[in-house]
């Protein structure tokens, strides 16, 4: 059966991406005290982009199974 994934573990680590709640996530500071402060917006972007390229190569894996 074809696949786009070379390995379990790439696969894995795309649904984890993919079910992110990028909104919602804060980051453990140590540089300020070690406060959990939330991502500024230019990281929000990048944590969204891979979010939807993860859930890109899903979709295709997806297709490439299918009979």
């Amino acid at each position: 059966m074809p696949t786009l994934y070379k390995c379990r573990d790439d696969r894995v680590q795309d649904v984890l991406l993919a079910y992110t709640n990028v909104e919602g996530s804060i980051r453990y500071s140590l540089t300020h005290g070690g406060r959990r402060i939330p991502f500024d917006e230019i990281e929000l972007t990048l944590m969204r982009e891979e979010k939807a390229m993860a859930m890109a190569r899903l979709v295709i894996d997806k297709i490439m199974r299918l009979p």
